[in-house]
């Protein structure tokens, strides 16, 4: 009876073991960079869903026709800011200013992703809302440049028509220019 593994048994077993971390490797590094997109989706839909139309019935009712930039809120990481009365902000978000959703025909970026904490370069832009229709977010994933942290800057506008089928928007504005995908 054999009280121990031979050197080519224990050889084996370690290079199946090996393997197997090669392959599940990668798929776990991806899975954390999912995850921080997924987070930045699930807050622009909590901005959709419940932020702005609290803030643009608010609006109305102040008399400002449904123009959410005059409640002036922000949100910046480590100072956290007004906009967490309504909502908790994830950890992924480093910046975020709603006096830029001003312009009811056209989005603008008013927020944008800590580059180190959710892996990529990723923007939230606002539509203004009207008399007739609350303020709409979206969520771009930048796509070009890649080598810069921030080349759109809160306020830029986007300068291509933004529909329900859009799937990339470029947002230009004082001399530097963002390409992403809108992530629905």
């Amino acid at each position: 009876m054999r009280k121990a593994f031979t050197m080519i048994e224990l050889i084996f077993v370690i290079v199946i073991l090996g393997i197997l971390a090669a392959v599940a490797l990668p798929k776990f590094l991806g899975v954390a960079q999912q995850a921080h997109e997924g987070n930045l989706k699930s807050f622009v839909g909590t901005l959709n869903r419940t932020v702005a139309p609290t803030l643009w019935s608010k609006s109305i009712s102040d008399g400002k026709d449904g123009n959410i930039s005059y409640t002036d809120l922000e949100y910046y990481k480590g100072n956290d800011g007004n906009l967490t009365e309504y909502t908790d902000v994830p950890k992924e978000v480093k910046d975020m200013n709603l006096s830029f959703c001003d312009d009811p025909d056209n989005y603008k970026i008013v927020g944008w992703a800590d580059k180190n904490v959710a892996g990529k370069n990723y923007f939230i832009a606002c539509i203004g809302g009207n008399a007739n229709h609350a303020p709409k977010f979206l969520l771009l994933r930048q796509t070009a440049p890649t080598n810069e942290l921030t080349t759109a800057e809160l306020g830029e506008a986007n300068n291509s028509a933004i529909t329900e089928s859009t799937t990339s928007a470029t947002f230009t504005g004082s001399g530097t220019t963002a390409t992403g995908d809108i992530l629905k």
